[in-house]
């Protein structure tokens, strides 16, 4: 019982608790909890001391001839947990190793700026990376961005365009379905709301199976669309299946003064 004292000195909790951890968990629980518990302990202790020596060295009037850059969030880490994890500089950085343009005009909230000793000091204690001495815009992601903003603006002028045409006529000979739910993502990244493209058109959803044909479902969630368009849409993303909402003039009888119009749901493989 002596070995327990002795350890319970070294710990954050009294008889009491560890009586009670014995009785509710059993003593192999017990053990292990007590294992735990002094591993903690030792691993605060030992961030106390990893946050003083850098902070020491920080002090130091030794002048270095390179400044590194370290992300500010890992150094919260630091500052806070007793295990941080490798030094992770990716927070600010891209996949080129430069400065997103997104993340550019606010870069000093994100980085810190320590000495050689210190990064030198928590590098090798911690590892990770990388190292980071100098900020720059990265210019490959600049274009990346300007291309996807000319993609978006195409795409969304186009289709307001095609629309637009598509409005203006007074008997279209097709009219072509569209799944909203695909529709909508769409929307979202021409808009710039979602930074990634929609898959595949998926009609799946808005199409029934009828006599070998796929047709509209009853009831489904879907928009209306030109020919024109659909082809547009589908040149770029690709999917299917194409399901239409034909008009078919049916010849006048030669007895009636006027013909009358048939509208008929049809479907056509891609």
């Amino acid at each position: 019982m002596r070995r327990w004292f002795r350890m319970q000195r070294h710990m954050c909790c009294s008889i009491g608790e560890i009586k009670a951890v014995f009785l509710l968990t059993g003593l192999k629980t017990f053990l292990t909890t007590l294992f735990f518990l002094a591993y903690c302990r030792k691993s605060s202790e030992e961030s106390v001391r990893e946050r003083q020596k850098v902070v020491a060295l920080a002090s130091m009037k030794e002048p270095s001839l390179l400044q590194f850059y370290i992300s500010r969030e890992w150094l919260n880490k630091f500052n806070t947990f007793a295990e941080p994890g490798p030094i992770s500089n990716h927070a600010f950085l891209c996949q080129h190793g430069g400065i997103p343009p997104n993340k550019y005009l606010y870069i000093d909230d994100l980085v810190v700026i320590v000495p050689q000793n210190v990064w030198e000091y928590l590098y090798n204690s911690f590892g990770g990376g990388p190292a980071v001495n100098h900020l720059y815009m990265c210019a490959i992601c600049q274009v990346e961005i300007e291309a996807l903003a000319k993609r978006r603006k195409t795409e969304i002028d186009t289709f307001i365009k095609l629309n637009k045409e598509f409005q203006a006529e007074e008997a279209p000979s097709v009219i072509l379905c569209i799944s909203m739910q695909w529709f909508r993502e769409w929307e979202s990244f021409v808009k710039g709301k979602d930074n990634e493209p929609p898959g595949p058109i998926d009609n799946s959803k808005i199409g029934v199976m009828k006599g070998g044909h796929i047709q509209l479902k009853q009831g489904a969630d879907y928009g209306q669309i030109s020919e024109e368009t659909w082809q547009y849409l589908l040149g770029i993303y690709g999917g299917g299946p194409e399901i239409a909402v034909r008009q078919t003039v049916v010849p006048a009888d030669p007895d009636s003064l006027h013909g009358e119009r048939k509208i008929e749901a049809e479907t056509r493989a891609l």
